[in-house]
């Protein structure tokens, strides 16, 4: 159901606390979240002007946050950029990652096609020491 101050808040809020959600449960999917993906987890949360009592939230009840795709292109390769990030932030990708990050690009709004075209260019390009806004720019 959630708490008071989440039905007041606004939808930007809400999408922004749901893609965070999504980032915890990639940062978890292999049993336990490391501490690249925590320092990678709360820097991205400061991005989104997430406090750290929000943070704590989420992690501790990720299930009141579902994702709300934003509506233009740009934060759509945005999300899908942190969440490829996510993946290889401790250094290994597992399959399972790679599953769950196309399941959410689904949830963006990108088609299987558009995925499998953009994953690798995103991916070489985070490993060359892009930065999101440069991905995007690049790839949008």
């Amino acid at each position: 159901m959630g708490t008071i101050a989440q039905l007041f808040e606004s939808g930007k809020q809400s999408s922004q606390k749901g893609h965070f959600r999504n980032l915890v449960m990639l940062a978890r999917v292999d049993g336990k979240v490391g501490d690249e993906e925590m320092a990678l987890l709360m820097r991205i949360a400061k991005k989104l002007s997430l406090t750290e009592e929000q943070v704590a939230e989420i992690r501790n009840d990720k299930n009141n946050y579902p994702m709300v795709p934003p509506s233009n292109k740009w934060e759509r390769y945005e999300r899908l950029a942190r969440l490829i990030k996510m993946t290889f932030v401790d250094g290994e990708i597992i399959e399972s990652e790679t599953k769950l990050v196309k399941r959410y690009a689904t949830q963006l709004g990108f088609t299987d096609e558009t995925f499998n075209e953009k994953y690798p260019l995103i991916l070489t390009m985070l490993k060359d020491g892009k930065s999101v806004d440069e991905i995007v720019e690049a790839v949008a």
